[in-house]
């Protein structure tokens, strides 16, 4: 089966093209591979391959460049596959793909497919987690402002960064018919469980339900948001009074003040903006000893 390597040469500050350099002599299925020279390429390669004659696009990057290769090859018959090489990485985790480069290789070449959900916005789709407030506002400083650190280290610094400086807005969310009003440090649209190097905010998503776990975290104190914050890591926020969840498929957010948003990663714009769930709309590979 023909695969097409897309890789983004800068991801994770820089590193994936040394991962690159060290899986490509194991891989032992007919391909082909292109290196990213700047936002969109990934995108454009995607969308090509499929009149190339490929039957396979392996993302070779993070959560950014997974989400360029979903909307380069949605609506097509194309698989996707991760070889994760990026600072947060979180989509695989949801797939129990391994984050160790050669043994994700063994499952682009031995894992079977599953059919997943994409969120989808007026700027496109994405594939992961989507939110406004709080961690767009993080994901913001950790893309821009840090390019010292990487992963889970590079993401907490994000997060002490905006402790400071941001404050709970009020917001209007609609989901599926039904208004509520909240004061929230963020709200959390979510396909996948993982978001900002590994903390696992919406613990109970899956991929291939048709819905969004929408997780509203909130008003509560600094000193409150900062215990609440580690238990994101392992799940164990699920019981706290502050976080509230709910279950969708449409969804409009309208914070009272102009508020970052972000999917899969990457900052798209502010607020107003809404996300609905395209039902199985992509080809994954996935682990063979994952339940999806």
């Amino acid at each position: 089966m023909k695969t097409l390597f897309i890789i983004n040469p800068i991801a994770g500050r820089n590193k994936s093209k040394i991962i690159w350099n060290d899986i490509k002599s194991h891989i032992n299925i007919p391909f082909d591979y292109v290196f990213t020279q700047m936002p969109g390429d990934a995108r454009r390669f995607a969308h090509d391959a499929y009149s190339q004659g490929f039957k396979r696009v392996v993302a070779v990057g993070g959560d950014g460049t997974v989400s360029e290769v979903v909307n380069g090859i949605v609506g097509s018959d194309l698989e996707l596959g991760i070889i994760p090489a990026g600072t947060g990485n979180d989509f695989v985790k949801t797939l129990n793909i391994p984050l160790t480069p050669k043994e994700a290789l063994t499952v682009i070449e031995t894992g079977k497919t599953t059919m997943v959900d994409l969120g989808k916005s007026e700027k496109g789709f994405f594939i992961n987690v989507a939110g406004a407030g709080f961690d767009a506002e993080v994901v913001n400083t950790t893309n821009v402002d840090i390019k010292f650190l990487t992963g889970t280290p590079a993401y907490v610094s994000g997060l002490i960064i905006n402790l400071v400086r941001y404050s709970p807005r009020e917001a209007q969310i609609e989901i599926d018919g039904e208004v509520y009003h909240r004061k929230l440090w963020l709200i959390v649209v979510a396909n996948g469980q993982y978001f900002g190097g590994g903390m696992k905010i919406s613990p109970d998503a899956v991929i291939d339900d048709g819905l969004f776990d929408i997780c509203m975290v909130n008003s509560m104190s600094r000193l409150e948001i900062l215990r609440f914050l580690p238990k994101v890591f392992t799940g164990a926020h699920k019981t706290h009074p502050a976080l509230e969840v709910i279950r969708g498929r449409n969804i409009k957010i309208d914070f009272k003040t102009p508020t970052k948003v972000q999917a899969d990663g990457e900052v798209i714009g502010n607020t107003p903006v809404s996300f609905s769930i395209v039902s199985k709309a992509l080809k994954v590979i996935r682990n063979n000893f994952t339940s999806a």
